[in-house]
């Protein structure tokens, strides 16, 4: 009996090394966290033919910053996905990095968020929920592109409150229920 619980413990210690460990990997799928691995050459036999040993180093990286100010009051009502603006993405540079794909299970939400003359908007908080714009809220990028993964799964549905919010322009509402990859493009006007 005594032997049974101690290798259930084991067990459950062996797991939560096993999640403890994948920490890091998720938080660098996500883009909070960089994983760089630098190849070093150890004097160990142990370590196979090429003698060479991978250490992990982890840096944090934070989300650029949402510009100074106040973000407009929440709007009383929320557009629907048909009003979704018609933009014609920019052309990314050279030198951009593309943007990932989402992985299997995972619809991809995304688009642009422009000012009314059609141009991109940088650092445009993409609030999820009713708790503001946070340190690791989504945010467009120069391009005016966002995006978030979310589960696909066409059993249950959870409907979802973005908030697009930057100081100096209106905040938009919008609510939807994903039924699959969704695009949903976004214009702020000024606030009055």
């Amino acid at each position: 009996m005594r032997g049974e619980r101690t290798q259930i413990g084991m067990g459950i210690v062996a797991i939560l090394i096993l999640i403890l460990a994948m920490v890091p990997i998720a938080l660098s799928g996500a883009g909070l966290v960089k994983v760089a691995v630098a190849p070093t050459a150890s004097p160990s036999a142990s370590t196979g033919p090429s003698g060479i040993s991978v250490p992990v180093t982890i840096a944090a990286t934070d989300p650029p910053p949402t510009p100074e100010g106040t973000p407009a009051p929440r709007p009383s009502v929320a557009v629907d996905t048909a009003t979704s603006a018609s933009i014609e993405p920019p052309t990314p540079p050279q030198s951009a990095t593309p943007t990932p794909s989402p992985q299997p299970g995972l619809w991809r939400v995304e688009g642009y968020v422009v000012d009314e003359s059609g141009g991109p908007l940088k650092n445009v908080c993409v609030v999820v929920g009713p708790h503001g714009c946070q340190k690791y809220s989504p945010h467009t990028d120069v391009q005016g592109h966002y995006f978030l993964d979310v589960a696909a799964n066409k059993d249950v549905t959870t409907a979802f409150d973005f908030y697009f919010e930057m100081p100096g322009h209106e905040t938009v509402w919008w609510h939807f229920t994903p039924g699959g990859p969704i695009e949903f493009n976004v214009v702020l006007k000024p606030s009055s």
